[in-house]
């Protein structure tokens, strides 16, 4: 059966708007964010899985992740995981990469913190299993709403759901694994983004796709 992971990054004002969606189709999904939210704005962090949502690490405030050196990354994802495990009651298991790329020791960095999975840029969006034990949940920048709609120009909401559409219906035909990120303040700024995205996961729906959050998926490579 095909997969489809429908994830969000940051959190701002549009986030709700967002989780909106999802929740209006009786489905769950993934916020990745920024550790320096668990300390202020920790009541909205703890929001997010009040309402049932996976809360994920996204950085401490979205650094380009594989240009750090290796103190400062350890630095930094130990105060987010903290930050984060603070605001939540219990410290996120899944990790994506600000700027997508990891760096060359974040997977063993994040399996010593407890992680479970990553879910950077990774081998298309082939699932797999990291040296480090990690899952890894890959994305590609065609499912980034920002790869569209701020390009110069920005593309149509039309023309994304239909981007979106095409790719789900390829991957509906080999059973595989489609993964977007949408966020609040791209997204969750326009009706018509909003509309057309919700489109997109119904049309996923009609075809029968398993819609699970970032972290279901990642314990199913885990257990394969």
């Amino acid at each position: 059966m095909a997969v489809a992971c429908f994830t969000v990054d940051h959190l701002d004002d549009g986030t709700s708007r967002l989780l909106d969606v999802f929740e209006r189709r009786g489905l769950t999904t993934t916020v990745f964010v920024e550790g320096r939210h668990g300390e202020e704005r920790p009541d909205q962090v703890a929001q997010i899985a009040q309402r049932g949502h996976e809360v994920g690490m996204h950085g401490w405030a979205h650094e380009q992740w594989d240009a750090l050196d290796a103190d400062d990354e350890e630095k930094l994802a130990r105060r987010s995981t903290d930050a984060l495990a603070a605001a939540l009651g219990a410290a996120p298991t899944g990790f994506r990469a600000p700027g997508g790329g990891r760096g060359a020791q974040t997977a063993e960095l994040l399996a010593s913190l407890g992680y479970r999975y990553d879910a950077s840029l990774g081998d298309g969006m082939r699932t797999a299993v990291l040296e480090s034990g990690l899952a890894q949940v890959p994305f590609v920048w065609n499912g980034v709403d920002g790869a569209h709609y701020l390009a110069d120009p920005p593309s149509p909401p039309g023309d994304v759901e239909k981007s979106w559409t095409a790719a789900i219906e390829k991957v509906a035909g080999n059973d595989g694994l489609f993964v977007s990120i949408c966020h609040g303040f791209i997204t969750g700024a326009e009706d018509e983004r909003l509309a057309a995205f919700d489109r997109v996961i119904g049309r996923a729906q009609d075809l029968g796709f398993e819609l699970l959050t970032a972290g279901a998926m990642a314990e199913r490579v885990l257990a394969a």
